[in-house]
């Protein structure tokens, strides 16, 4: 009994840690860590969100350091989450796109993966306000970059500020494919850092079509700045672990929502 306790106490203490040092884990991906079942990590999870420690989400839970509104991950904790999720998204993304189209690509990890799905298509007119996402279409030869220039946000690697602003509210282009920190039926689209809110929001304006890319995680939370309704957008592209009831009340509203495929490429029909 006391050895079981013990061994249950260290795997609380270990998923607290895990939890802290990426922000959001899914279940399963704790099970596989921890190498013990799905129902144990229900179980521990459950026991730690009752203590206040961690947040559960569907399907996961948050450190209970990601809940201040203000809080915003680290460039390695973003680019390392939900990975297949993103990429799944990201090429959903650019099948919508056409030969001869001009699509502006907000900053983040999922409209990275986006970019990627470009490479080798075109001819298309691409601008960003992401350096990282600049730099992978750089050398696609069919593709043309346009940097909007502007002020370089530190350890992000993103242009914010007047210069990008005022680029941006001169644009009109086929596709705006937007990022969100958050995603509530309320509070519609927000953000954590509240710089980059008229950026977005001049992107928003500059679309004919507006996309928003968001994995699971990203679904019934609210975070500190608002970026627009949900009904200011034309589209959500997300993956499987988006809630059905969220998904009915979103298209109620009028806003289409695609859903991601996350079998392999090569596994599909």
């Amino acid at each position: 009994m006391v050895e079981g306790a013990n061994r249950r106490a260290a795997r609380l203490r270990q998923l607290v840690s895990i939890l802290k040092g990426n922000g959001y884990s899914s279940v399963r991906s704790l099970a596989a860590e921890l190498a013990v079942s799905v129902a144990t990590v229900r179980r521990d999870l459950a026991a730690l969100a009752a203590q206040g420690s961690i947040a559960r989400t569907h399907g996961g839970a948050l450190s209970m350091s990601d809940r201040s509104t203000a809080f915003e991950p680290s460039m390695e904790q973003k680019w390392s989450r939900q990975r297949a999720e993103k990429e799944a998204i990201g090429r959903l993304a650019a099948s919508l796109v056409h030969s001869g189209e001009t699509v502006l690509l907000d900053a983040g990890s999922t409209t990275w993966h986006l970019a990627r799905q470009l490479r080798g298509r075109g001819p298309l007119t691409v601008i960003s306000n992401d350096l990282t996402i600049l730099q992978t279409l750089s050398e696609a030869q069919q593709i043309t970059v346009l940097d909007p220039g502007g002020t370089v946000r530190p350890l992000v690697f993103t242009l914010l500020g007047t210069q990008t602003l005022s680029v941006l509210e001169g644009l009109q282009v086929n596709w705006t494919f937007l990022g969100a920190d958050a995603i509530d039926l309320e509070m519609g689209i927000t953000n954590v850092n509240i710089e980059e809110v008229t950026i977005k929001q001049a992107m928003l304006r500059a679309g004919l079509r507006v996309a928003v890319l968001a994995d699971h995680t990203k679904f019934g939370q609210r975070v500190l700045a608002r970026v627009c309704p949900l009904a200011s957008v034309h589209l959500i592209i997300t993956d499987p672990g988006v809630p059905g009831p969220m998904v009915d009340a979103i298209r109620d509203l009028g806003v289409e929502v695609r859903i991601a495929d996350l079998s392999p490429v090569g596994a599909r029909p």
